[in-house]
């Protein structure tokens, strides 16, 4: 078994195509099939099921597959490892973050660490908190960030900074009173833009109502977006009141654009992870840069 045999299976696995496995790795077409024979020859089991719809692993495969990204890993890792050994730090981080660390938190992370590690650069990919979460484990990139915790046996999740998250409303007469709102008030009585299933925020505004008393289902929804741009947006232009980042919506209530609101009961803070996988060796840049997170 080598290197060579392994990266072919995987990338036929994630292509289901021996042909378009071939072109990714430069290889011809039969090349990448002795590959593929030939561990399933030295494993003693096959690793495709080859019908005349497609390819796709089976159940032997499954287990290979997910090893067999683990060993291209460590040999990558491996090999900048040594390559780094003179401190020219250089390579790049891939990231999966949620839309509030994507868009306003890890621009001036990234910055102040590339000020230290100018080399480095990132590949930042969004996704909810569950696409994270689920991307992480499946090793579609190296780290991922944030704004919820998932259970999960293959990722582990580590809190790194907190925010407000703040109740807005547009910027009208109604709402311009400085007084304290009670949530039945707010969520009853006006239109509530939400994010979609699976944010971060919305498990967390939705776990904190729900504490209060508030009856979900009497929540009159007027929309729901999944993005937090799109929904001060849709607050600024009268769709309902709504919760979201106060990192986000910090520039909007300076131009008096929207309206925080006072709540008698307090809104929680909200905790920002950073996501690794478990049980897996992570590359040096990767480590550096958590290091560096930590270090905040």
């Amino acid at each position: 078994m080598d290197f060579k045999q392994i990266e072919a299976y995987v990338k036929v696995v994630e292509f289901a195509s021996f042909s378009k496995a071939a072109e990714a790795i430069f290889l011809s077409q039969p090349s990448v099939s002795i590959y593929v024979s030939a561990l399933e020859k030295e494993l003693g089991q096959a690793l495709i099921n080859r019908t005349t719809k497609g390819v796709s692993p089976t159940l032997a495969g499954k287990i290979f597959y997910e090893n067999a990204k683990e060993i291209l890993a460590l040999k990558h890792n491996t090999i900048e490892r040594i390559r780094n050994l003179a401190g020219n730090l250089s390579g790049e981080i891939s990231i999966l973050a949620s839309t509030v660390p994507s868009q306003y938190i890890l621009p001036e992370i990234l910055a102040r660490f590339s000020k230290i590690y100018p080399d480095i650069s990132f590949n930042v990919r969004q996704g909810d908190t569950l696409k994270v979460s689920r991307g992480i484990a499946a090793q579609e990139a190296e780290i991922g960030f944030s704004g919820g915790i998932i259970e999960s046996d293959k990722c582990s999740f580590r809190e790194f900074m907190s925010e407000e998250i703040i109740f807005i409303a547009p910027y009208q007469k109604e709402f311009l009173e400085p007084r304290e709102h009670s949530l039945e008030e707010l969520l009853y009585k006006h239109p509530f833009v939400s994010r979609e299933s699976g944010s971060g925020t919305k498990s967390e505004y939705e776990n904190f109502f729900a504490s209060q008393g508030v009856d979900l289902s009497q929540v009159n929804s007027s929309a729901s977006f999944d993005n937090t741009q799109s929904i001060i947006n849709a607050v600024i232009s009268g769709l309902g009141v709504s919760v979201v980042s106060e990192f986000a919506a910090r520039a909007f209530i300076a131009q008096n654009m929207i309206v925080p609101l006072k709540l008698k009961a307090k809104l929680p803070q909200r905790k920002f992870c950073y996501v690794l996988k478990k049980n897996f060796s992570h590359s040096h840049l990767v480590d550096l840069f958590v290091e560096f997170l930590n270090a905040k």
